[in-house]
């Protein structure tokens, strides 16, 4: 027996020195590429990162350098060949890292000091050369340095900025509000002040701010003036820069209707031109910004903690910590699986619906996730999310009951399915994904989450910088933005979010995954793009996947030619029409529904 441990403790010492080797020549072919693609690649990504301490808007940027780094360019697929496999910490990376968050966080936290720029600004010199921050860049689809003639402004509003510009050397020129067109990607109607020069270089700014003259926000300020319905679609014509001629071909009105609607709104406003309403308009959108809306509950406002009601701890394995919530009040329990960025947080409606078909959710936080204690390394994590959830389900004495995997928690559903065996009675998977374990998977995943997926294959140290320097430029930004960064390119999901409540619970996911540290994004990372097609195979039991069809995380097409080849026995898909990433807020009945039905099985 002792030869046969030595034999094994050889074999380990074997493995451990291999491993070694292995990390040692991927360091140094990282170290040696690392010279020689810095000035091109990794300089451009770390020069955008060095910005983000004054300038917070420059995050997309720096975003966009990360891509170009990572593949080539922006919208490539395919990992490019400088980018090297580290499996360690990178301890230059690291460092950039910690010196930029300590930047970000001295800044923000200041006296007196406000970072935060949400307008695009624009510096006019008299000879109308033009420089502007990163909100102007994406605002008018330009790169400055440019001139004024290049901008892509309505007419009127280029010859009321000359104008302006032309009185500077002369007068003391007055801040002025004027409305201007931008006519980039989209036609967009903005707010535009310009303000007289106060430093010697003689530069005229100009603050610019878009507004979405949304329907909600046109009937309220509609009703602050005291505005009929016709009159209101008449105001948000001049308010999106049209001329008379332009609303009225709009509505199919005639031009004299359209000039009575607009004196009608003069008079009940109190102004004499319509300029003058257009600013007060703009005003009340401002003030609409930040007050809540009083004919309806607003949510409590919202502050970077993962939320503690409901809130629960089970110590498992001696003295490690486990944080989960339970959610609704029935008898009949499933165990919950978050995601990544969306976390066991649910809708009033959902803990209803689960209410009234007598269920509840058991919801253990992840390692590192909320309030649950890290695993003890990166190589032991998914054993110990498995171990985590045995233990609870021991712990409060269910014997049987299905599992609900959302998202980035597919694999570990998977992984807890087959370790329960016959005590799951069923498996669900709501938005969630199949193996992805292999490069050629990253062309199916959106832009942003390809990028994750590849910075966690090849070196965990910039997936770190990703994650701490974008978290920690959010905080200044706010939670909004960072909802807006991730679901920017799905309509559903911005439709889903104008919802207080969705917002909020989308919100309340990502406090989830942030409360300790980035190292979690790594971890949890790895168990999502390491192999685990064993654990998918080997779970023999019922599933039901519920996929949105315009899902953006990752493609539901490329989903469902995986789940083709399943025994159609087992496996029941439902794709829902017109559903993006936010499925498990927006279809709460039919995920109800199929949670009942595999109680019932």
């Amino acid at each position: 027996m002792r030869n046969g441990q030595d034999d094994s403790h050889c074999a380990d010492n074997a493995q451990i020195k291999a491993t070694r080797r292995r990390n040692f020549l991927n360091r140094l072919i990282y170290e040696i590429v690392y010279l020689q693609v810095m000035d091109r690649s990794l300089h451009d990504v770390l020069d955008a990162a060095y910005e983000l301490p004054e300038e917070p808007e420059a995050f997309d940027q720096f975003l966009s350098e990360a891509k170009r780094y990572l593949f080539g360019d922006e919208a490539g697929a395919v990992i490019a060949d400088h980018v090297a496999v580290i499996e360690d910490d990178d301890p230059a990376l690291e460092r950039h890292t910690n010196r930029l968050d300590r930047l970000i966080h001295r800044l923000v936290n200041s006296e007196g000091r406000t970072i935060t720029r949400f307008h695009a600004v624009l510096d006019v010199s008299s000879s109308g050369s033009v420089v502007g921050n990163g909100a102007a860049e994406r605002l008018f689809s330009c790169h400055f340095p440019t001139t004024l003639d290049a901008l892509p402004l309505d007419h009127e509003a280029l010859r009321f900025i000359r104008g302006y510009l032309s009185t500077i050397p002369v007068t003391q020129a007055e801040d002025q509000v004027f409305l201007a067109t931008i006519e980039a990607d989209d036609t967009r109607s903005c707010m535009a002040l310009i303000q007289r020069p106060v430093a010697a270089d003689g530069l005229a700014r100009i603050s610019v701010s878009y507004i979405d003259w949304s329907e909600r926000l046109l009937s309220r300020i509609g009703a602050a003036f005291g505005l009929t319905s016709a009159e209101t679609s008449v105001l948000a014509g001049h308010l999106h820069n049209q001329s008379p001629g332009e609303i009225a071909e709009e509505r199919g009105r005639s031009l004299e209707t359209i000039k009575s609607q607009s004196k009608s709104i003069l008079r009940k406003s109190g102004c004499a031109r319509m300029s003058d309403v257009i600013h007060i308009a703009a005003s009340i959108a401002y003030l609409l910004r930040e007050m809540p809306d009083t004919t309806t509950e607003s949510p409590a406002p919202l502050s970077w903690e993962t939320p503690k009601d409901g809130l629960q701890f089970c110590q498992v394995r001696g003295e490690r910590q486990l944080a989960w919530y339970r959610v609704g009040s029935g008898t009949r329990p499933a165990l919950f699986i978050h995601g990544l960025i969306q976390g066991p947080f649910f809708s009033d409606k959902f803990v209803q619906l689960l209410d009234e078909n007598d269920l509840f959710l058991i919801c253990p936080s992840r390692p590192s996730f909320g309030y649950s204690q890290p695993s003890s390394t990166r190589k032991n994590y998914n054993q110990t999310v498995v171990e985590d959830c045995v233990d609870l389900l021991k712990h409060l004495a269910i014997s049987s009951l299905p599992v609900i995997a959302h998202q980035g928690g597919s694999s570990h559903g998977f992984r807890i399915a087959r370790t329960l065996g016959s005590a799951c009675s069923g498996l669900a998977i709501v938005d969630g994904g199949v193996p992805v374990h292999d490069e050629a998977s990253l062309r199916y995943m959106d832009s942003g989450s390809r990028m994750m997926a590849a910075a966690n294959r090849r070196s965990p140290s910039f997936l770190k910088m990703l994650t701490r320097l974008g978290l920690t430029t959010y905080r200044v930004r706010g939670i909004e933005a960072f909802l807006h960064e991730l679901y920017g390119n799905s309509a559903p999901d911005m439709v889903a979010l104008e919802d207080d409540e969705i917002a909020h619970v989308a919100a309340r996911g990502i406090f989830h995954v942030t409360e300790q540290s980035a190292e979690i994004w790594v971890r949890d990372g790895n168990a999502a793009m390491e192999d685990w097609e064993q654990d998918f195979e080997a779970y023999g039991g019922a599933q039901v996947w519920l996929l949105g069809e315009k899902a953006k995380i990752l493609d539901p097409f490329w989903v469902q030619k995986r789940l083709e080849q399943c025994d159609p026995e087992k496996v029941n898909l439902s794709v829902i029409t017109n559903a993006g990433n936010t499925l498990l807020y927006t279809y709460p009945d039919t995920i109800v529904a199929e949670l009942v039905r595999l109680h019932r099985s």
